[in-house]
């Protein structure tokens, strides 16, 4: 089995969204054990990356202090995640891109190496995590040499993480159903 090392590794943290199910609140910033949640992921996470890129569409001075590089999405109107991890993919510097969203307080660094683990089985394909019969294709890791399909797809209307990666040949990290590191904090009670 190959090895994906951290030397290989960007961070992609999502933090674009409009945060409509809190209110408008930009959900990168939602404070969580004192900090906000983005603060807290980069720190989980960047002892398993070289570079941390966050995705976000506002407050870029705040999000700029953890952040190596920030990318926004080319498009005003909130497309999605698709457009972050696609911009992510442009400008990162390793062969393969962490995704990982800003909802996930509860998310730890043993999960994330172990779909790092798994992806160096086959690291020429996207992996994509999945809870029981639920997919997380947010918490994935996808190489950069995929951009040119992402781009394609994109280019041809696809808006849809999970269709385009399970349109191609990819790998499945599986986890048992209701895995609470992967659940999502989406509403203001989610938070205390």
């Amino acid at each position: 089995m190959s090895v994906i090392s951290n030397k290989q590794l960007s961070l992609l943290l999502l933090a674009g969204g409009q945060g409509s199910r809190l209110g408008g609140r930009d959900k990168g910033l939602m404070p969580w054990q004192g900090q906000p949640i983005a603060a807290h992921l980069v720190a989980l996470v960047r002892p398993l990356v070289s570079e941390v890129i966050i995705s976000c569409n506002r407050n870029h001075a705040l999000y700029q202090r953890w952040a190596d590089q920030l990318v926004s999405d080319q498009d005003a109107d909130y497309p999605g995640p698709l457009a972050g991890i696609l911009s992510g993919l442009k400008v990162c510097t390793g062969s393969h891109l962490l995704i990982v969203p800003c909802d996930l307080p509860n998310l730890d660094q043993a999960l994330l190496v172990q779909l790092i683990e798994h992806a160096a089985s086959e690291p020429a394909i996207p992996w994509v995590t999945r809870t029981g019969e639920t997919w997380q294709p947010l918490v994935s890791l996808i190489p950069q040499c995929s951009l040119a399909e992402l781009q394609q797809a994109w280019e041809q209307g696809q808006r849809s993480p999970l269709r385009w990666m399970l349109g191609q040949a990819h790998g499945v990290f599986r986890l048992p159903a209701d895995d609470p590191r992967l659940r999502n904090a989406n509403r203001i009670e989610d938070w205390q």
